[in-house]
Parts: C-alpha cells; structure tokens; sequence
C-alpha cells in the first residue's frame, strides 16, 4: 500500500501570465467565490483609471491578485498566511503580532518570487 499525502504539497496551478485575463482564470480556480470580488475591484480600478488618465490603478490591481493567487496557489502557504493574519488582527501580545506581520511579509514575498 502506498501513503499519500493528507494535502498536497505543491501548488494547485502553475503561476499565471501576469495579466488580468490570466488571473480571473486562477482566482476562479483556487477560489470561485473571490471572483465576484475581483470583478468588482476591477471595475473600480478600471474606473478610476479612465477618471485620472493613469494606469497606477490596473498594475496596482494586477500586482495585488498576483500576490493572492501566488499565496493561495499552495493550500499550507494560503493556511499559514490565515493564521497570521488571525494572530496580526486579534492577538494581545505585541511580539507576537510583530512576527506574525514579518512572517506574513515573509509569505507575500516567496509567493511574488515564484
């Protein structure tokens, strides 16, 4: 009999083309339910970009949901990031938050790398 793993220890998709089209396809994929947020943030930085002349919004936008899909890409990454983000928001021990928050830099950081 041969042992699987209780979760996968890869990623769940290959790191997409750093584009908004590329990007919904992953979002949906790792998570349907995001998608209606990714839309909706869309469309605002879309907006906003037509509003101002600029194109800051849309790269911002990009670069934040490249982030997302490079954390949540691999499932003990995406459940290491919760948990910081947990002890950041509701923990009472300031040692403790201040590692949480560089261990969630740290995350954030190896997911863009990838």
């Amino acid at each position: 009999m041969t042992e699987r793993a209780a979760k996968p220890t890869g990623p769940l998709l290959p790191m997409p083309e750093k584009n908004p089209a590329p990007l919904r396809v992953a979002v949906g994929r790792l998570d349907p339910g995001a998608l209606a947020k990714f839309d909706q943030q869309w469309d605002e930085v879309m907006r906003q970009a037509r509003d101002e002349y600029t194109l800051t919004p849309p790269r911002a936008f990009v670069e934040q949901w490249w982030a997302w899909v490079g954390v949540a890409r691999y499932p003990q990454r995406l459940a290491r990031f919760r948990e910081c983000e947990r002890i950041v928001s509701e923990s009472g021990d300031r040692a403790g938050r201040r590692a949480a928050a560089a261990e969630l830099a740290s995350i954030l950081a190896e997911a863009v790398a990838a």
